[in-house]
């Protein structure tokens, strides 16, 4: 008896993640308050991106690598130029069908979070299955400099558990979707703080 209550439970949570995964998240931002009706609905409204580089951002990115005191902003708009430009193909080196590709990654900017996602494409050239990931995260600013801290991550409608310090980890192991200029990557270390104001974030060395 208790092993055929397992089953059942454990077939019922497999089956309510496969409908979950299913789910596409709906058109807009989600709701601030709990308890209606839809707190199973994921929510998806993403970062707006320019339509071309802004004319101070090399100048600003080049302050970063050279790690010159003071603060460097950047809008949502200009992280989401330049991550427009990184995506897989659809197809392999050979000219085959991939398995698997990725959509160009967005960011969208609090003032209290950002949210990271990108889509996933299972068979692109056929039976399409699209997965939008979306990571939740908040920067913690100490005395031991900055930490990224990620929330919860989604797939589709799927959230999914923070057991131990799985999303993460999941992040983690993802976070290459995610591509970060050269100058960037070798000053990550001298940045002192992380504010997140409205459609900006502002990087203090």
């Amino acid at each position: 008896m208790i092993l055929t209550a397992v089953s059942g439970v454990s077939l019922g949570i497999l089956l309510g993640s496969f409908i979950l995964l299913r789910e596409v998240p709906l058109s807009g931002i989600e709701p601030a308050e709990s308890g209606k009706i839809g707190d199973y609905a994921a929510y998806y409204s993403p970062g707006s991106a320019a339509a071309a580089e802004s004319a101070t951002v090399k100048s600003r990115t080049s302050r970063l690598g050279r790690q010159i005191p003071g603060s460097i902003p950047f809008t949502e708009m200009e992280i989401n130029h330049y991550l427009s430009q990184f995506k897989s193909a659809d197809t392999n080196e050979d000219g085959t069908s991939s398995n698997i590709s990725f959509s160009s990654p967005n960011v969208r900017i609090e003032t209290d979070r950002f949210v990271l996602s990108g889509k996933i494409i299972v068979n692109p050239q056929k039976d399409r299955f699209e997965v939008l990931m979306q990571a939740f995260g908040r920067f913690e600013n100490g005395d031991s400099g900055v930490k990224m801290k990620i929330d919860k991550i989604l797939l589709n409608s799927l959230r999914i558990p923070k057991f131990g310090g799985l999303v993460e980890n999941l992040f983690e192991s993802n976070k290459a979707m995610f591509p970060l200029p050269t100058e960037v990557k070798s000053s990550l270390g001298a940045i002192r703080e992380i504010e997140l104001l409205e459609d900006q974030i502002v990087l203090a060395l």
